[in-house]
Parts: C-alpha cells; structure tokens; sequence
C-alpha cells in the first residue's frame, strides 16, 4: 500500500490564496460540519507548512497570530511560539507540540494531508 491509501482526508488550495509570509486556516472535509478538523496553512518564503489550527495552550485560532522572519508562529492570545517548519513549542505558556500535516505543491495548488 501506499501512503496516499492510508490518508484520510485532504485539503486542495490554490497558491494564490496565500500569500508569501502569511497563514489562513482551512478544514479538512468531514460528513458533519462539526466534525470538520482545521489545520493552519502558512507560506513561510514561498513554502508551505501546515500544523494544527489552534494553540495547544488554551485552545484558540493562531489564524490571527502573526509570522516571524524566522518562521515562527505566534499565538496572538497569549503569546506561544511555535516552529513552523516542526510544530514543536519555542516558547510558552504552551507546553505541547502542535502536530504538523504532509504539504505537497504541485502546478499552482497545494495539498494537505490528514
């Protein structure tokens, strides 16, 4: 088997939807609305990173937080840090890594995979 068999859901965006040093949150599809899972996807210099949509602190969207010239995320809440590139915590009150999504660019889309 593959690894494409073994995921469950993808997100297909456009490039162009995010600019270079910039993040947007989108949802993976599910059957139910509420199911829906979001993940943050950043273009960090013109790549692309995806990692859980909400800080592993109190719960609440990094979307608003801002990119650092080191590729950082900074939660715009409380203050958490994390890597983009890795997901891992830079600097708290977060204590918990935010997982991180396989990225594919192909032509002018990218693609996340659950």
């Amino acid at each position: 088997m593959t690894a494409e068999m073994h995921t469950k859901q993808k997100v297909i965006i456009k490039k162009d939807e995010i600019p270079p040093m910039s993040m947007v949150e989108y949802y993976f599809p599910a059957q139910k609305p509420r199911e829906r899972k979001p993940v943050l996807v950043v273009n960090y210099k013109g790549s692309f990173f995806a990692i859980d949509a909400f800080c592993s602190h109190a719960g609440l969207s990094l979307e608003e937080g801002f990119l650092t010239e080191d590729g950082r995320v900074v939660c715009p809440w409380h203050g958490s840090v994390f890597d983009v590139r890795t997901g891992k915590v830079v600097d708290g009150p977060a204590e918990r890594d935010l997982r991180t999504y396989r990225v594919e660019v192909k032509g002018d889309e990218v693609i996340v995979y659950e």
